[in-house]
């Protein structure tokens, strides 16, 4: 064994030569190894850029020797920038585009002086004729232009026209609905009642009135009549919302207040008198209405009917307020507690006489 061992180690010394391990000869060795392959590689490759460098030098000889240059610095002296180039070729294709196109021209004109005489052409009359078409032609294009300037300003007019209808086509929505407002109100269509404003305030009063003037009017007809505000269209388009109806308790059926009898008819405008009185006292903040004058009607009532009236104006009186009638009718006299008596005389002006009789 020691033997062996001893073998051993001689032979990785061997192995190792001067390195300090055998893995060092070893990656050294791989080293040296690559590096003789690239110095082969690069040898092939510099003998093939060599040969490709002679032949290369080949063709250029070849390539001088068919131009009219001397050696290769004059042809690199010759060489130009490649805008310089580009520019050249453009000018050589501008001038083979003319060439082919004068050819096709001359063409062209050969064909049409075809079977023409041989002596000289009318060249005054032909400056003439292209001085007229060229006027002509002038004339053409300051109208085309003209006629551009028109179309951009009809385009702008009608753009303006179009914002003006826009405009006008909102102002006319607000026109009409204030229109339609203005004719609700003052009572025309499309007010189906011909109603205006101030006859539907009115008309809620009026029906105040009348409530308050039912009080009145069913005490002096013994609870016959009663008066209600109607807004029904009247006959032939004239205007709605004061009407008065009269409901009948006999037959249980409205009926026109212009049925009524001259006596039921002055019971009834004496009730809305009162009426009236007592909304406006109401509507004053309760401030009394300490007087109220009667204008006759007492004439055309009959005796009951007239009794009945005076009950109820002496009512108002018993309230503390002052109640005048102005009447020719005897027999109210008679009830009068004072009576201013007006009489004519023969010399024109009235005579005003105080009167007065004893309360009944």
């Amino acid at each position: 064994l020691a033997a062996t061992v001893e073998a051993t180690r001689r032979a990785v010394d061997d192995a190792r030569g001067d390195h300090v391990s055998v893995a060092d000869r070893v990656a050294e060795a791989k080293r040296v190894r690559d590096a003789a392959r690239r110095a082969h590689d690069a040898r092939a490759e510099a003998a093939r850029a060599a040969a490709s460098a002679a032949e290369s030098l080949a063709d250029v000889d070849d390539r001088i020797g068919a131009s009219a240059f001397a050696d290769a610095e004059e042809a690199r002296r010759a060489l130009l920038e490649p805008r310089e180039a580009e520019a050249l070729a453009e000018r050589i294709a501008t001038h083979d585009a003319q060439l082919a196109a004068t050819r096709a021209r001359l063409l062209d004109l050969e064909l049409e002086l075809a079977g023409a005489p041989e002596g000289p052409a009318d060249t005054v009359g032909s400056k003439a004729a292209l001085d007229a078409a060229d006027a002509a032609r002038t004339a053409a294009l300051r109208a085309e232009r003209d006629a551009h300037a028109l179309v951009e300003a009809l385009r702008d007019l009608a753009l303006q026209i179009d914002d003006s209808y826009a405009g006008i086509a909102a102002k006319a929505a607000d026109a009409e609905a204030v229109t339609r407002l203005a004719d609700t109100v003052a009572g025309r269509a499309p007010n189906t009642m011909k109603m205006d404003l101030e006859t539907f305030v009115l008309a809620a009063e009026l029906e105040e009135i009348v409530t308050a003037a039912n009080v009145r009017l069913a005490d002096m007809s013994s609870g016959r009549y009663r008066l209600q505000h109607t807004d029904a269209r009247a006959a032939r388009g004239a205007a709605s919302g004061l009407g008065l109806e009269v409901m009948d308790a006999y037959t249980g059926q409205a009926r026109p207040a212009q049925s009524l009898s001259g006596g039921e008819t002055f019971l009834a405008s004496l009730a809305l008198a009162l009426g009236l009185a007592e909304v406006v006292t109401a509507r004053a903040g309760g401030i009394r209405l300490d007087t109220l004058f009667v204008d006759e009607g007492f004439g055309s009532l009959d005796e009951e009917t007239l009794d009945l009236a005076m009950r109820t104006l002496d009512e108002l009186r018993q309230g503390g307020r002052t109640v005048g009638v102005i009447s020719h009718v005897a027999a109210m006299k008679e009830q009068l507690p004072a009576q201013l008596a007006v009489e004519a005389t023969p010399e024109g002006p009235s005579v005003i006489t105080q009167d007065a009789v004893a309360s009944v």
